[in-house]
C-alpha cells in the first residue's frame, strides 16, 4: 500500500522539515490556520499532537500548549476532525503524535482505523514501543496502511536499535538527547555521535529532533539526517510574532541545500 511518507523521502535534493502543532493550541481554529501556514510555507511533513494531560516526552513549551488545548476542549474526536479538514487542504503527509493512554482507552484497532480514515499517514507514540504487544498495534497499523514511527534515543541498547532498524517503516525518529523536547542553543555531541552511528547502520530515512531552534542547527544535520523535526521553537515563534515569524523560519530551513557525506563515511541512498 502506497504511503505518502515514502514519497517525501524519494526526493533527496535537500533536508526535509517536519513541523509540529498541538491540536487545539491556541484554539482549534487557530491550530488549523497554523497547520495550513506550515504546509503552504514549505513544511514537508506535519506532526499533529493529540493533547494529553501528562506528556512525558515534552518540555515546558509543549506541555503548556497541551494544557491550553485540553482547556479548549481538544478531545481526540475533535483532533480527528481537524485532520480530516487538513487532509483536503494540504498535500503533505499528516502524522498523529500522542501517548499510549489515548489509543489504549479508545482501543488500538479503533484508534488506528480512525486515524487512517481521516488521512493520517503515520503514528508517533513514544511510549508504545515495538515489543509492547498491546492489542496488535503493529498489525493494525499494517492493515490500515499507517506507519508506526519508532523513536530512538542515544541511550538505547544496541539489540533494540538493531531490531528497530529492521522493522521500521517510513523513517526512524532520532532524539538528539535523552530527555524531553525544548529549545537548546547547541546540539549535544552525544546526539551527533548517535546520529552518525545510526546513519552508518541504515539506509532508512532518519528524522532528527528535540531541541532544534535555528537554521544553523539544521545545517549541522545535513548529510546525516533526512529530515529535521521542529516543535517547541515554532510554538515559541508563533507566540512571539505570529504566523510571520514561524513562516520566516520555515522558509530559512527550506533554503538549505542537501549535502551528502563522503562515500566512505555513510551508506546514504
Amino acid at each position: 500500500m502506497d504511503n505518502p511518507i515514502d514519497r517525501v523521502f524519494c526526493e533527496k535534493e535537500r533536508i526535509k522539515l517536519m513541523t509540529h502543532i498541538v491540536a487545539g493550541y491556541p484554539d482549534l481554529e487557530k491550530s488549523f490556520e497554523i497547520a495550513l501556514a506550515m504546509a503552504e510555507g514549505g513544511a514537508d511533513l506535519l506532526e499533529i499532537q493529540i493533547p494529553f494531560s501528562d506528556p512525558i516526552a515534552d518540555g515546558l513549551t509543549i506541555m503548556e500548549a497541551n494544557s491550553v488545548a485540553l482547556l479548549n476542549g481538544a478531545t481526540p474526536p475533535k483532533c480527528f476532525q481537524l485532520a480530516k479538514r487538513l487532509v483536503h487542504k494540504v498535500k503533505i503527509p499528516l502524522l498523529f503524535m500522542t501517548y499510549a493512554n489515548i489509543p489504549f482507552h479508545m482501543g488500538i484497532a479503533e484508534f488506528v482505523r480512525k486515524s487512517a480514515e481521516c488521512g493520517i499517514s503515520g503514528l508517533i507514540i513514544p511510549d508504545l514501543t515495538f515489543d509492547e504487544k498491546i492489542e496488535g498495534y503493529l498489525e493494525h497499523a499494517d492493515r490500515f496502511g499507517v506507519y508506526p514511527i519508532n523513536v530512538v534515543s542515544p541511550d538505547i541498547k544496541e539489540k533494540r536499535l538493531e531490531k528497530i532498524m529492521e522493522i521500521s517503516k517510513g523513517f526512524i525518529y532520532i532524539t538528539l538527547r535523552v530527555g524531553i523536547t525544548g529549545e537548546v542553543k547547541r546540539i549535544e555531541e552525544t546526539g551527533m555521535d548517535f546520529l552518525r552511528k545510526v546513519r552508518k547502520k541504515t539506509q532508512r530515512p532518519i528524522a532528527a529532533g528535540f531541541g532544534i531552534s535555528s537554521t544553523a542547527q539544521v545545517k549541522q544535520l545535513e548529510g546525516l539526517a533526512d529530515a529535521v523535526v521542529v516543535g517547541s521553537h515554532v510554538i515559541h515563534l508563533y507566540k512571539k510574532s505570529g504566523l510571520s515569524g514561524m513562516e520566516r523560519f520555515i522558509d530559512g530551513c527550506r533554503s538549505l541545500k542537501w549535502r551528502r557525506l563522503p562515500d566512505d563515511s555513510t551508506t546514504m541512498r
